[in-house]
């Protein structure tokens, strides 16, 4: 047949305008999945790979990232993908709020730089809060759930081949500075007790996932990396940690709504993670991070056996959701009321059993032996002591911190300096180990009640809408809600704050609880929330009359500059530190400067400006400065000790004297002043 221009222009259009409708669905469901689980994915493995976002430009740069995203979005009305709820707002609120109190603690604290620092910090972390909260619709919670999970089993991968093949790896860090603690495993967040804490987040993730994801695949694969995870956990000798997975579990537990479907992945996941446990802790070389021939053997069989048993779990769950899914073998049902009654009969066995062998008053030896500050030994047997490595003492030191300005705290970022001052052990400490308790050091009441809301956020509004969810939902939110049961319990007793990955897979999964997921698998959602991005018109329409179009891109002007500010400082100064190790003292002055005239309120670039003019010869130039940085942080002790050293160079006795007893009253229990 033959067609003329204008049929065949014609048939052009259709197919044209056919595949143009066959793309938008296909965009609709690709673009949740990377908005929910792409990216967070990798946000977790970028932060969890960089030292776990420690430093305060990787943390920036995300900061700023976050913040630019939500911005270009609320400006062209693409964000938020569905209208706020009321549970949003009130959550987002609670953590701009906490930014806010902190920038006004600027105006009380003893350091301008460190308070503005730590804004920068809390504003970055809004707005991974911010732009998780507005891309949330549909099946957020499941691709969540998978994302973040996904990302916390990849960065635990390469944690545990760092032990078990370290060439692999470029040199650790921590054993450089830190030597006696080369048999923990850290890298690559280069924190033993961060790790562990990161993987206590990421368990109760990949169970739930075990139980309820569609594909049988990722539900046998989910089952063959928990032991490995385990195994990582162990090997960073972490007792913090093995605290944080028995409270993520427990939780896990007591909300699944399916507990004899999570029994068999439960029995199979523990088992395998035991056999790789107690088959490495026969490997003494490797458990204590040596680097020789024995050790890098056991590495080999280590390896070998890891996979070999992750493998097998993960063919045995495989079979298992075959079996289950073609409806082959027995199932288990058990009433609601024998459930209940059998719980029950549990409870009160295992308290029994608990007063018969006398743990009331093991638990009160173990109190004593938390307070005694000695460190044990870096080696599998620290498991049987209870020694709290001088927690108890930091804690202490965080209250009487707070007493002294119950209301508003010392301000933001200072306890380093009031534990110098104040403390009760010769040692550095940066911060106290409590999220909580430094909070309310540093904030007092205020700031203490507006962390401890934000943390229960997720537990307030998930558990009030648990039983609106069909059975699915509820495995996917026992799972969020354990992981952050976990974040929880590891930021009352460490600082896993400061390791921005940590608060980061918190927020992400917080915002996934909050945001409302839809109520069934496969129907409808919830009113006004089960859209998806082939509805966006209608979205963002609807959202362009809400206050979201107005406040999140205020939000996000005012988050730049906060984040900007503390981030361009540090750059300036490491940037000028370079050139001194480069010999190229002009520039490294240059640079200075620079971040002087950025933060004019900061001690360290006016410290950096006279260690550098002292290598020039322009000692009067250095003195200048460094007597500047004493004026901006008069309770930093390393300011007055540069000063003493530089007074003395000068020939000025007196004033070198005076200046090194100041700094030796700011930090009396140092070595450096013994």
């Amino acid at each position: 047949m033959h067609l003329n221009g204008g049929d065949s222009a014609q048939i052009t259009a259709r197919r044209a305008s056919a595949t143009a409708s066959h793309a938008k669905p296909a965009l609709a469901a690709v673009g949740p999945w990377l908005a929910q689980a792409g990216l967070p994915f990798l946000l977790i493995a970028y932060l969890g790979l960089r030292g776990g976002g420690y430093d305060a430009i990787v943390r920036g740069e995300i900061g700023i990232a976050a913040w630019w995203i939500v911005l270009l979005g609320a400006a062209v009305g693409a964000l938020p993908l569905v209208r706020l709820s009321r549970a949003v707002w009130t959550s987002l609120g609670l953590m701009c709020a906490f930014a806010a109190w902190t920038a006004l603690g600027i105006g009380w604290s003893e350091s301008a730089e460190r308070s503005v620092a730590e804004l920068g910090r809390v504003t970055a972390l809004l707005g991974v809060f911010a732009l998780a909260l507005s891309v949330q619709n549909g099946d957020g919670l499941r691709r969540m759930v998978g994302g973040v999970g996904a990302g916390i089993a990849l960065v635990a991968g390469v944690a545990l081949l760092s032990r078990l093949q370290p060439a692999w790896f470029p040199a650790l860090e921590a054993p450089r500075f830190l030597p006696e603690t080369q048999a923990r495993l850290h890298y690559p967040l280069n924190y033993w007790n961060g790790l562990a804490a990161f993987v206590a987040i990421g368990i109760p993730l990949l169970f739930a996932l075990a139980t309820v994801a569609r594909h049988t695949l990722t539900r046998a694969l989910a089952v063959a990396v928990i032991p490995a995870l385990a195994l990582t956990a162990f090997f960073t000798l972490s007792r913090g940690g093995a605290v944080e997975i028995a409270a993520a579990l427990a939780v896990l537990f007591v909300l699944h709504p399916r507990r004899l479907a999570l029994l068999l992945p439960a029995i199979l996941a523990t088992v395998a993670s035991a056999i790789l446990i107690v088959a490495a802790n026969q490997r003494g070389a490797l458990v204590d991070g040596l680097t020789t021939a024995a050790a890098t053997r056991q590495g080999d069989e280590m390896l070998a056996m890891t996979l070999v048993v992750c493998a097998g779990a993960g063919l045995i769950a495989l079979a298992i959701a075959l079996a289950e899914r073609h409806g082959v073998g027995p199932r288990l049902q058990v009433s609601r009321r024998a459930a209940t009654a059998t719980a029950g009969a549990g409870v009160a066995a295992a308290l029994l059993i608990a007063l018969a062998a006398g743990v009331p008053g093991t638990a009160s030896d173990a109190w004593q032996d938390f307070k005694d500050p000695a460190v044990p030994a870096a080696s599998a047997e620290r498991f049987d002591s209870a020694s709290g490595s001088g927690r108890y003492q930091s804690w202490q030191t965080a209250i009487e911190a707070g007493n002294t300005e119950p209301l508003v705290g010392i301000g933001p970022g200072t306890y380093e300096y009031f534990w110098a001052r104040e403390g009760t052990l010769p040692t550095f400490i940066r911060d106290a180990h409590s999220l909580y308790l430094e909070t309310y050091a540093e904030l007092g009441i205020v700031g203490l009640i507006l962390i401890l809301a934000l943390v229960a956020s997720p537990f307030a509004f998930g558990i009030r809408r648990f039983s609106a969810l069909d059975p699915e939902r509820r495995v996917l939110l026992a799972g969020a809600l354990a992981a952050c049961a976990a974040f929880a319990v590891a930021a009352a007793i460490d600082w896993v704050w400061e390791l921005t990955v940590l608060p980061v897979v918190f927020l992400l999964l917080a915002a996934a609880v909050i945001a409302r997921p839809s109520l069934s698998a496969h129907g409808p959602a919830e009113p006004g929330r089960g859209l998806n991005l082939a509805n966006g018109a209608a979205a963002t329409g609807r959202a362009s009359q809400s206050r979201s179009r107005f406040v999140l891109p205020a939000l996000a002007l005012a988050a730049l500059v906060a984040v900007a500010i503390p981030m361009a400082g540090a750059g300036a100064v490491r940037d000028s530190q370079a050139e001194v190790r480069s010999q190229d003292l002009s520039a490294a002055l240059n640079q200075a400067r620079t971040a002087s005239n950025v933060e004019p309120y900061a001690a360290t670039p006016s410290l950096q400006e006279a260690l550098i003019l002292e290598l020039q010869g322009d000692l009067g130039g250095a003195l200048a400065a460094a007597r500047a940085a004493t004026q901006k942080e008069a309770t930093n002790w390393r300011t007055w000790l540069v000063l003493s050293q530089l007074e003395a160079q000068a020939g000025n006795t007196a004033e070198s004297v005076a200046a090194y007893r100041e700094a030796r009253s700011l930090n009396p229990r140092s070595a450096l002043f013994q």
